[in-house]
């Protein structure tokens, strides 16, 4: 059974990720804030914990996901940039899986670059610029959906709450985006986990989302009939997590 060290437990991926496979993987915590003057204690306390619990593979779901323009540059840094780099010397050191995430949004915003963009867009240039002794595994995502997630920074957990909580609308539907099921997602990683390739770059496959089409449906009459389509299986999941946590039947 593969020791799996998760940092950023916290994140909705994460969360899921725990919930599916808690029964095919022996999965660990690693709980310490990174704060990049303090990074030597981090990275101390890091290998400790890799060494103790004899990990083999570290999943990093730590990230900033602030893609708005007026965000804090430094704090995307730190845990976008600063962070992984962190995780990638110690796995380096101990010779391990290492498994970090890129944005889509690097390519699809070629002119106007958010912070966010920007940090994974360096990320990826100082990676592949250094020569790495783990086997590092590099996913690039588009926007992720699914159950657990209350950020209501990002359109899915907006829409739910508007919808249930019945509060004001406060997102843009004039939009189609590229999104993945935080699954669908999962289950990528967790085919990933068994390669001994020493260097794995995978672009994960998303689907385009009308936002409007998408909010019509959810406020159909004709929910049930329209949402039980083999079609709609990730949305059907995810709109059944968020009736429970919103406490509808």
């Amino acid at each position: 059974m593969n020791n799996i060290l998760l940092i950023g437990k916290n994140s909705f991926i994460a969360k899921n990720f725990t919930y599916d496979f808690k029964d095919k993987l022996k999965i660990f915590y690693f709980n310490k804030t990174f704060k990049k003057n303090k990074k030597f204690l981090f990275e101390k306390d890091l290998e400790k914990i890799v060494k103790k619990n004899k990990i083999d593979t570290i999943l990093n779901f730590a990230a900033n996901n602030d893609n708005s323009y007026s965000s804090n540059f430094s704090k995307i840094l730190e845990a976008n940039f600063y962070l992984p780099l962190s995780i990638l010397k110690i796995s380096n050191k101990l010779r391990i899986k290492l498994f970090l995430f890129l944005s889509k949004d690097m390519i699809e915003n070629k002119k106007n670059k958010n912070f966010y963009a920007l940090s994974k867009e360096m990320l990826k240039v100082y990676i592949l610029s250094k020569e790495n002794n783990c086997k590092l595994r590099l996913l690039n995502i588009d926007s992720i959906f699914g159950p657990y997630d209350l950020n209501n920074r990002r359109i899915f957990p907006s829409i739910f709450k508007h919808l249930y909580q019945k509060k004001k609308k406060n997102f843009n539907l004039n939009q189609v985006k590229n999104f993945t099921f935080v699954k669908d997602l999962n289950k990528d990683i967790f085919k990933l986990l068994s390669y001994n390739d020493k260097f794995i770059y995978k672009e994960i496959k998303s689907n385009k989302i009308n936002l409007k089409k998408l909010y019509k449906i959810l406020k159909s009459s004709n929910l049930n009939k329209i949402i039980n389509k083999p079609q709609y299986q990730a949305l059907f999941l995810t709109l059944e997590w968020y009736k429970k946590y919103y406490g509808k039947k």
